[in-house]
């Protein structure tokens, strides 16, 4: 049985840059598929490991099979094994490849699932953004923990930094957030 010892490796956090200059060329009406795409990436890759990590869970670094790894009052010294390979963890080492990360998000989990559930299907621009603001939305308005979850930067700077994106949503527009009044909007500079 090998059991890795090494720390095992999640998805970073997003630069708030990225998302305020997403919305500052959303705002001018450009398109940015590069961007939206590098955007979208990094914020599916992080929900999928804030829910695996919340639920317990990890993918084999051998064989990619996702498994429970029972943590939550268990000894540190607990091994959980991969069912399809020898590969094995223990409940101690599990914790410690997440601590400090801020990889528990309880707080907006229905917003992540939702992104993850929508995005690998989302074709285009449009659709693309669309999940994003509404993601980046969820975040906003949970507040702290929700933000430390997907955001680089403390909660209070990225929420100052979103806020005249977010406060100028117009509900009733489909897309998610009027255009025009983003534009005129200021933002915080990074």
């Amino acid at each position: 049985m090998s059991t890795y010892s090494a720390r095992l490796h999640f998805a970073p956090k997003v630069p708030v840059a990225w998302i305020v200059q997403l919305y500052r060329r959303e705002a001018l009406q450009l398109q940015d598929d590069e961007l939206v795409d590098k955007v979208g990436g990094r914020l599916y890759a992080r929900c999928l490991d804030i829910l695996m990590v919340s639920d317990g869970r990890v993918a084999c670094p051998e064989c990619q099979t996702e498994f429970h790894v029972p943590w939550i009052g268990e000894s540190a010294a607990r091994v959980a094994q991969c069912p399809h390979c020898t590969w094995s963890i223990t409940a101690g080492t599990f914790h410690a490849s997440f601590e400090h990360q801020d990889l528990l998000g309880i707080n907006a989990r229905r917003a992540f699932a939702e992104f993850i559930e929508g995005y690998p299907e989302a074709r285009g621009y449009p659709a693309r953004m669309l999940l994003i603001d509404r993601l980046v939305h969820a975040v906003h308005a949970g507040g702290g923990p929700a933000a430390r979850n997907l955001l680089e930067g403390r909660p209070g700077r990225c929420s100052r930094s979103l806020t005249p994106w977010q406060v100028a949503r117009d509900p009733r527009d489909t897309r998610g957030g009027n255009t025009r009044k983003w534009a005129r909007a200021s933002v915080t500079d990074y």
